[in-house]
């Protein structure tokens, strides 16, 4: 037992300073700017500096104190035809959500397909009114960024450590679940987990980070389409766009079928 409680303690400490030190660095900045007279910053830009700011923390953490990590974790070489393998693979990630989806709606009906979208519409409402600027911040943020640092973090660091002290198995739930529970928000767990578990077992099976971040990025590169961003401001009640329907009820909406960061 102590040893599973300080496996777990080392985890929550990895994920701290992923999380505290670029909200303390932005913060610092943030202050210098207001010095010199910026007073506001809004949320997409907020989100985008951060995402940086982590990409920077975890950058520098890989290369230079964890250097045996980041060859570690790259060291297989990087195949054209593998990564041609993952767009299909980027889309197959949806089947196990759809079905796990539609069996939970059995017993919980609607609420399930709400508690989904009201996730989906959280993770995006920060970039809601769909103009030009919030919608490239979002597409840096969500399909460039945001893949890259989540990958070092919870497959390089998180799932790479657990694979020591546990079964290959346990070691990609066990990430998957920390990184479901990172998203905060009950209705991005599901989709959360579901994918994790498909970006823990390329990463393991072809033995390069970069495959891992490359079907992160597909994912959630899915949700954008045409001219802009996936996020649509809230629909007035009862127009709903179903993609499955029983009985009149929607059961699988798009939002529901939207994947997590």
């Amino acid at each position: 037992m102590n040893k599973h409680f300080r496996i777990f303690l080392r985890i929550i400490g990895q994920f701290l300073v992923y999380t505290i030190v670029p909200g303390v660095v932005y913060f610092i900045l943030l202050s210098i700017l207001m010095a010199f007279g910026v007073r506001e910053i809004g949320e997409p830009a907020t989100t985008l500096i951060i995402d940086y700011l982590t990409l920077i923390v975890v950058f520098l953490a890989f290369r230079y104190y964890s250097t045996n990590v980041w060859n570690i974790v790259f060291q297989a070489k990087l195949q054209f035809t593998k990564c041609l393998q993952l767009i299909p693979i980027s889309v197959l990630t949806r089947l196990p959500i759809v079905g796990v989806i539609a069996f939970l709606y059995i017993f919980f009906g609607d609420t399930i397909t709400k508690t989904l979208d009201a996730g989906i519409e959280y993770q995006w409402s920060v970039f809601d009114g769909l103009t030009w600027q919030t919608t490239i911040m979002g597409f840096l943020s969500f399909v460039i960024i945001g893949p890259i640092h989540e990958e070092l973090l919870y497959r390089g660091v998180i799932q790479r450590f657990l694979q020591k002290h546990y079964s290959i198995r346990t070691s990609i739930l066990y990430s998957s679940f920390v990184f479901a529970l990172a998203h905060i928000h009950p209705g991005l767990i599901l989709n959360s987990f579901v994918l994790g578990l498909f970006l823990g077992y390329i990463f393991r099976k072809w033995n390069n980070l970069w495959y891992a971040i490359i079907l992160h990025m597909l994912i959630n590169l899915l949700p954008f389409k045409g001219g802009g961003g996936y996020y649509q401001p809230p629909r007035p009640p009862n127009r709903r766009t179903p993609l499955l329907e029983k009985e009149g009820n929607s059961i699988l909406s798009k939002q529901a079928l939207s994947s997590c960061l």
